[in-house]
């Protein structure tokens, strides 16, 4: 252990650096320095001409001026939008992973809430049809029987026991069967 410009005693005999005992439990011997030692972990590190030229130049480019940091803006409608969206999916996820009331809700609920709903809605559906076209009405019929095969496939993976637990989409999904038959039976006649 190297002594310090501190740990050096001078008394009218010099100046010398005290006996220090080392980690292993042997003592060092004092050391006699001359009167202006510095010990050389406390020597300034040598830098060239070159590093020291370098360290003197600026760091920014010429005639550049540091901007000051200002406070954060306020967010856009956009951004606290997006903010509120991932909230809003962690607070689900979270609900999810817990097994909150949300998931444990029993599927025929559902559907009967959702089926009260949805209905309303198809009441106004005729009245557009009539302006559609036979292409667009042809279009609309083989979309609805898309999504009726996606339903059923969906009933007979849960009746088989291959999906145990629907999340909340796929009882949505189920909920809107008899609905999107009326609509097919309207939109074929």
């Amino acid at each position: 252990m190297a002594a310090s410009v501190e740990n050096i005693v001078t008394d009218d005999s010099g100046s010398f650096i005290p006996a220090t005992q080392r980690p292993d439990g042997t003592w060092r011997k004092p050391r006699r320095v001359k009167g202006g030692y510095v010990p050389q972990e406390e020597m300034p590190v040598y830098e060239s001409k070159g590093k020291q030229w370098i360290n003197s130049k600026p760091k920014l480019p010429p005639g550049y001026v540091e901007p000051k940091k200002e406070e954060p803006k306020e967010k856009s409608k956009s951004a606290k939008k997006k903010e509120k969206r991932k909230q809003k999916l962690k607070e689900k996820k979270d609900t999810e992973q817990l097994g909150g009331s949300e998931a444990k809700t029993d599927t025929k609920e559902l559907s009967e809430t959702l089926r009260k709903t949805t209905i309303s809605s198809t009441s106004q559906e005729p009245q557009q049809t009539d302006d559609l076209s036979a292409e667009d009405i042809y279009k609309k019929i083989k979309a609805i029987k898309k999504k009726l095969r996606q339903i059923n496939d969906l009933e007979a993976k849960i009746a088989s026991g291959e999906i145990k637990k629907p999340n909340r989409e796929q009882v949505d999904k189920i909920a809107r069967k008899d609905d999107l038959e009326d609509e097919l039976f309207m939109l074929e006649n």
